[in-house]
């Protein structure tokens, strides 16, 4: 059988940030493909295509006694047997960029080069772009992208003389697990405990996040190292960590 898999990313919020290739896929899924996605990206696309049929992958991740990591490749696995052995044409749905923080899509390209199966990637916007319109920085002094877990738990240690961006602020385990708002609490107390050992506590940091729908707009929190426990925030939050070299990145811009 002669199956073939797409991955496509949706961008990170309002459907005009979607491509116009991602437009023509699902439009072409409307009768030409088996269409899977989790409940974001279902939202997004039917946004596109009202009437494209997709199939949750929601149920992966709510099954008893199963992390994410088996979520993840439990999902890959079963999106290259329906491609590859059962011989549909699959589309696999995504928000934001599939290159970014996507475990499922790094086992899915991983297992098929391994095989030999072909898999088209249909970019998107990642959620950088959303995240980076509110800070003053151009890149001329680099940037450190990682998740906060790695910061606080895999005794990551930044450079000071570059700014830093921690994603997923709320998350709970190396896995992926996102923690609910009111428990965040933990997670940004061990985070700060490991940034204070480098930063001096009045360094200025921005927590950065969504408005989420219908307007997405991309929100900052400024507020001082020692600050950081301080309150709760918002799943998926991002944190931004300026330079000890330049002060003005820790300028919100509008």
């Amino acid at each position: 059988m002669t199956g073939s898999l797409t991955i496509v990313g949706l961008g990170p919020a309002k459907r005009q940030m979607i491509t116009l290739e991602a437009q023509e896929v699902l439009r072409q899924a409307l009768t030409s493909a088996r269409v899977y996605g989790l409940a974001h990206a279902r939202t997004m696309a039917r946004g596109i295509e009202p009437d494209l049929q997709i199939y949750s992958l929601d149920y992966l991740y709510q099954l008893p006694n199963v992390d994410r990591p088996t979520a993840y490749s439990d999902l890959a696995t079963m999106m290259i047997r329906k491609a590859f052995q059962d011989g549909l044409n699959v589309v696999y749905l995504v928000a934001g960029s599939p290159l970014f923080y996507n475990d499922a899509v790094r086992l899915i390209r991983r297992r098929c080069a391994k095989e030999g199966h072909p898999v088209r990637l249909v970019h998107g916007i990642s959620f950088l772009e959303i995240v980076l319109q509110r800070v003053d920085w151009t890149g001329h002094h680099g940037l450190q992208l990682y998740s906060a877990w790695n910061i606080a738990h895999d005794n990551v240690v930044l450079a000071q003389h570059a700014p830093a961006l921690l994603c997923q602020l709320g998350e709970f385990s190396a896995g992926g697990e996102a923690i609910q708002e009111e428990g965040s609490g933990k997670m940004l107390s061990a985070l700060k405990a490991k940034l204070l050992e480098h930063y001096p506590q009045d360094h200025p940091i921005v927590i950065l996040h969504s408005s989420g729908a219908p307007d997405y707009e991309s929100l900052a929190t400024e507020l001082l190292l020692r600050e950081l426990d301080h309150r709760t925030i918002p799943v998926y939050s991002n944190l931004w960590i300026p330079s000890l070299d330049a002060p003005y990145e820790a300028e919100v811009l509008p």
